[in-house]
């Protein structure tokens, strides 16, 4: 807290610096060619809508759609005094799960180096408050229909476009003119569905995103705190964030298992259903031979439609969780297509941001995860530049963390699109 004298706080992933203010809101410089979501995203904080909208309160912006490079800002981060009890008396809230989402959040934040004191040490807790202000949406919130755009002729190629497929980044005439373009995804979820574009480095480029299973298959299934966990969800959480991602750089992206109730979630543990459709529309076989025949003939299908245009960047990402034996740790590895050299290719350069990461982030434990061939169907079979993920071991207590934690699930989307953009 700033009073006599100023705290500085060494930052995960930037050289800035977090600062206490004197109202009790956590502080920091922004960086250049940043916006509010990649802002958030440095501290750990999500950004959905709630926080975004918390921020532009707390700073008094006229406008949601730009923040200065250099500039400092709050940020809806809370200095709490801990009382030396709990969280919830600290805090002054009574629901046990947001006490310990919040101290997850706060060990989060001491192993990516963000803090460098437990919060019982220096007894101060970070509360993102925001996080937890926002009502649950009504499921029939979301929806997957096509958004309308005040442009004619977006309204006429919208018509046209396969309904895979998610909006496409506006024109550079477009973000010229308006100082910064935004696209509405209603498949995100109320609270993520304005996706702000940060560049157009991936303009021209498609990307097939799959999650695995869905409808009548969950994949992997176990039970945690009393909880079903079910991989489909883990899944299809990742692969909305990873899409999300990659519109924010002006990809053209399909999602081939979609689900018109659940955008990305923030929860821990992610409700199990079977409503699921491929490209939104077709119910998915109980035939996990005719799932897959179908899911690949959709991919190539898009495929094919876009090589005929000259697209010559295609790439495709299944995303799975692995189930393994209760004890085993298994760090994320990834699978490619032997006959396809771009496919190896694509896979070690997933593979060494991961290990990038975590020899960043975690060099105490180290990076186990790994990169080989392997005969799956939709690897075998895809068009695109295929590669096949397993995300963590979902039996496994520790591994369970880089799921149920939200902020986990995004930070393995980052990774993966990270590795996406590289390989060209």
């Amino acid at each position: 807290m700033l009073r006599s004298f100023v705290i500085i706080i060494s930052l995960f992933l930037s050289s800035a610096s977090v600062l206490f203010a004197k109202d009790e809101y956590a502080i920091a410089k922004v960086k250049k060619g940043e916006n509010i979501e990649t802002f958030l995203k440095r501290y750990l904080l999500t950004p959905h809508k709630c926080n975004i909208d918390a921020f532009a309160k707390i700073n008094s912006l006229k406008s949601k759609n730009k923040i200065i490079s250099g500039k400092i800002y709050k940020l809806p981060l809370k200095i709490i005094n801990y009382d030396g009890k709990s969280i919830r008396s600290s805090c002054g809230i009574s629901e046990f799960d947001q006490a310990k989402s919040i101290e997850r959040y706060n060990l989060n934040l001491l192993e990516k180096g963000v803090r460098t004191q437990h919060f019982k040490e220096n007894r101060k807790i970070w509360h993102p408050y925001a996080e937890f202000g926002c009502s649950k949406p009504s499921t029939k919130e979301v929806t997957t229909e096509k958004v309308v755009k005040e442009n004619t002729k977006e309204k006429e190629k919208e018509k046209d476009a396969p309904k895979s497929s998610v909006p496409d980044a506006p024109s550079k005439t477009s973000f010229k003119r308006t100082g910064i373009a935004t696209i509405n995804a209603p498949i995100m979820g109320p609270e993520y569905a304005e996706v702000n574009i940060e560049d157009y480095s991936l303009k021209g480029q498609v990307f097939y995103v799959i999650a695995g299973h869905g409808g009548p298959d969950p994949g992997a299934v176990c039970s945690a705190n009393g909880h079903d966990l079910c991989e489909d969800e883990y899944a299809y959480d990742v692969a909305l964030r990873l899409a999300r991602d990659l519109m924010q750089h002006g990809a053209t992206v399909h999602l081939i298992v979609q689900d018109q109730n659940d955008g990305i979630r923030d929860d821990a543990f992610l409700d199990c259903d079977r409503d699921e459709k491929d490209l939104g529309e077709y119910t998915i076989p109980c035939s996990q031979k005719q799932r897959l025949r179908d899911r690949a003939a959709h991919v190539n299908r898009l495929y094919n439609k876009y090589k005929k245009k000259g697209v010559k960047i295609q790439k495709s990402i299944e995303i799975h969780v692995d189930s393994r034996s209760v004890s085993q740790r298994q760090d994320a590895f990834f699978y490619y297509n032997d006959a396809d050299p771009k496919s190896k290719e694509l896979a070690t350069d997933i593979q060494n941001v991961f290990e990038a990461k975590y020899d960043e982030h975690q060099k105490d434990r180290g990076y186990k995860g790994y990169v080989e061939s392997r005969n799956i169907y939709m690897v075998k079979h895809l068009k695109p530049t295929t590669v096949f993920v397993e995300l963590a071991n979902i039996r496994n207590k520790s591994d369970q963390q880089r799921l149920l934690i939200n902020s986990n699930r995004q930070a393995l989307a980052n990774w993966l699109f990270e590795g996406l953009r590289k390989a060209q």
